[in-house]
């Protein structure tokens, strides 16, 4: 799930918080033939233990830090696989009837990722210690709780996919580090990690405030340099070394990116090395 579409959903739509229970399952235990309840969503927040919990068919591995939110009349199936007590509450909410037309996600289930994060676990508790008690103030702090458990919900899930988006990056400087005399692309690579090429350029930039184009251009003339001060390996060579082909083009991609061309750079680096 998109973390973006995600917070436009709830800033947007007229979320009303309606009820919260939990239920405890003990290990091994299978509940089956249910549904979710009509004309309501559901976000099951696990609190302890873990379970398969399928939603339609579709199987969630569900443990502290993995929210799903369901849809309404879903048919359920929950299997325990902790080998302790597994503990869960179940939020509901609802839209107005108008809106429903306008988001898809009130009918779908699906996964958030938030990490084990004991805010979130606090914030189910207090919500479900507030609904149990009567009188018009009790309702108007399960509403506010609410909308904290879902800001809650929202910030860790943003903070998850920012881990995520920061580790995939990293793998892709290191991909970037052993592949660079190779043919490789900004699609190749994107490609490799199964992320679209827009959204994969932004990332990478956000995270080394460079577009993937650039760095691979500096990262090549960087180890042209090295290749260089050598002194007795061919300009020709040395292009082919660090994934260029066209010696004339390195050539002016070298000049582009240093101010010299290679051939310039190597007697510069040979005459400074006199003096050290």
């Amino acid at each position: 799930m998109d973390i973006k579409y995600l917070i436009d959903y709830f800033a947007q739509a007229s979320v009303k918080f309606t009820d919260v229970f939990t239920k405890r399952m003990e290990p091994g235990e299978v509940d089956l033939g249910r549904t979710t309840a009509p004309e309501k969503c559901g976000i099951i927040v696990p609190l302890a233990g873990s379970a398969i919990f399928s939603l339609n068919g579709t199987p969630y591995v569900m443990e502290p830090g993995v929210i799903v939110h369901a849809g309404p009349q879903m048919p359920i199936e929950v299997n325990v696989t902790s080998q302790k007590v597994w503990e869960y509450a179940v939020v509901h909410y609802n839209l107005p009837m108008e809106e429903t037309a306008l988001y898809p996600l009130v009918e779908q289930h699906f996964l958030i990722k938030t990490g084990h994060n004991t805010q979130i676990i606090t914030q189910v508790q207090q919500l479900v210690e507030s609904y149990s008690f009567p009188g018009n103030m009790a309702v108007f702090k399960s509403k506010t709780l609410f909308m904290n458990l879902l800001e809650h919900i929202l910030i860790a899930a943003k903070v998850k996919v920012l881990d995520n988006a920061n580790e995939l990056m990293e793998q892709a400087l290191q991909y970037i580090h052993e592949h660079y005399a190779e043919q490789i692309s900004v699609s190749n690579i994107s490609s490799e990690f199964d992320i679209e090429r827009r959204r994969f350029a932004y990332l990478f930039e956000q995270h080394t405030g460079m577009n993937p184009s650039k760095y691979i251009t500096e990262y090549r003339i960087r180890r042209a340099k090295d290749l260089l001060e050598y002194g007795g390996i061919p300009v020709a060579e040395i292009a082919e070394c660090v994934g260029y082909v066209d010696c004339f083009y390195f050539s002016r991609v070298f000049k582009k990116c240093t101010g010299l061309s290679p051939s310039a750079y190597r007697k510069l680096k040979i005459e400074e090395a006199k003096y050290v």
